[in-house]
């Protein structure tokens, strides 16, 4: 056989295994010209993405020309632009079932048409079917805000229940509505996750219960979550959860429990404090969760009440935390002697840490003489301590009184104290100008 005549049958072998030898498929990962990228957003939980690749101007007419008028287009480059919505939402009004779309447009020099396609697998917009559609909607298309080289999708405009996606590209703005219904969604996840790991605590129901009081829906199932949360660790944050929930209820005066005699109905606040009432003296709890309830009662400006939980409180454990929130409301109610003789237990009962604590607490919440009050009977029950002294120090100095603040400071320097303490006193000794060679020269 004559050479050129092997030649041959090899092309004829090579055309029968590939059907051609001039078009074969790309088996390497190349750059693409337009380069593919993604936009996403999160509407309340619901999450949506935008897939595309995005092709440049590159210095042509765009609209009526590289993108015809009238007709099907892919609404970026390569294959089908596709967009994911994790839940049903609503496109500029119109319902559309959670799912990942083919996305089409069909640009006019007016009005210009969206397609969401059942076909997400398509290679751009070539086999574009209307058939296929599971919904299309009308929008106007917008000026952009500067001139987009390449095509780009944003999220703009987003609220609680809603976010405006936009195509932008040259010159122009195409944006289109998606609203989620958000409650719902979330409470139809929270089920779910009440029935898994998030169920076996008193957290996980305590948090859907509160989601529903916070954002005032579905009151009667939230209120099942709250008394399921209490069963299992009845603590202050679950049992006020639970009293208000209780309220929405049954705040309109006709259950039997919170009915007034006259026919007159309990205010909400009311309801809140008789269920709070109830579950405190049903529940297995703490001093801690009757001293949650007096301080809400005086936030309330419930005084009386706010007292009588005080005293519960109390009698259960007395410490520095419920004997001074004790003497607050005495002194509150004009009980002046008896305010005093509760304090100075408080201050007796106060760890060193506690006593420390509450004075920062009084210095960061501006009430600076009362915080000097609380370091000096700490610094009297814990001289050793340099940091006390430096405590000490810093509230004087925030209560203008330098030179007390002055003694404290080289007081606690001269006690040897931990390094984050010798710098806090000597930082602020700078601050008042005060001569540091000598301290820094302490081991």
């Amino acid at each position: 056989m004559k050479k050129f005549n092997c030649t041959l049958v090899l092309v004829a072998i090579s055309i029968f295994f590939t059907g051609t030898v001039f078009s074969q498929s790309a088996v390497t990962t190349l750059p693409r010209v337009s380069q593919k990228a993604a936009a996403y957003q999160v509407i309340g939980i619901s999450k949506v993405k935008v897939v595309y690749s995005r092709p440049a101007v590159n210095d042509r007419e765009v609209w009526g020309k590289l993108v015809p008028y009238n007709a099907p287009w892919r609404a970026g480059a390569n294959e089908n632009t596709t967009i994911t919505f994790t839940s049903d939402v609503k496109i500029e009004g119109q319902e559309l079932s959670a799912g990942t779309y083919g996305l089409h447009m069909i640009p006019t020099e007016a009005d210009w048409e969206i397609a969401f396609s059942k076909n997400s697998k398509a290679w751009g917009s070539y086999s574009y079917n209307p058939e296929k559609d599971a919904l299309k909607v009308s929008v106007k298309p917008q000026k952009s805000d500067h001139f987009y080289e390449l095509l780009t999708y944003t999220f703009d405009v987003v609220e609680a229940e809603s976010a405006v996606c936009a195509l932008q590209w040259a010159d122009k703005k195409i944006p289109f509505k998606i609203e989620v219904d958000v409650h719902k969604e979330v409470l139809t996840n929270l089920r779910n996750e009440l029935q898994t790991q998030a169920g076996f605590t008193w957290i996980g129901w305590n948090e859907a219960a509160n989601y529903c009081l916070q954002n005032d829906v579905n009151h009667k199932e939230a209120l099942k979550w709250a008394t399921r949360s209490a069963f299992i660790n009845p603590n202050s944050k679950n049992l006020m959860t639970k009293a208000k929930l209780t309220a929405k209820v049954k705040g309109d005066g006709k259950h039997k429990d919170y009915a007034k005699k006259g026919g007159a109905s309990y205010t909400e606040n009311e309801i809140i404090i008789a269920t709070l009432e109830k579950d405190l003296s049903t529940f297995p709890v703490t001093w801690k969760e009757w001293h949650g309830a007096a301080n809400w009662c005086a936030k309330h400006e419930m005084n009386d009440k706010a007292l009588q939980m005080a005293d519960k409180s109390v009698a259960m454990n007395a410490n520095m935390t419920n004997m001074m929130t004790k003497a607050k409301l005495l002194k509150a109610a004009g009980k002046e002697k008896d305010a005093k003789k509760a304090k100075e237990e408080a201050l007796a009962r106060g760890s060193n840490a506690e006593l420390n604590n509450y004075g920062y607490q009084l210095l960061q919440g501006g009430k600076t003489a009362e915080a000097v009050e609380i370091f000096e009977a700490n610094a009297e029950k814990n001289p050793t301590d340099p940091n006390v002294w430096d405590s000490l120090g810093e509230g004087y100095f925030n209560n203008g009184q330098k030179e007390k603040a002055i003694k404290s400071f080289k007081k606690s320097l001269s006690m040897n104290p931990p390094p984050n303490v010798k710098a806090n006193s000597l930082k602020i000794l700078k601050q008042m100008g005060v001569d540091l060679s000598e301290e820094k020269s302490r081991p």
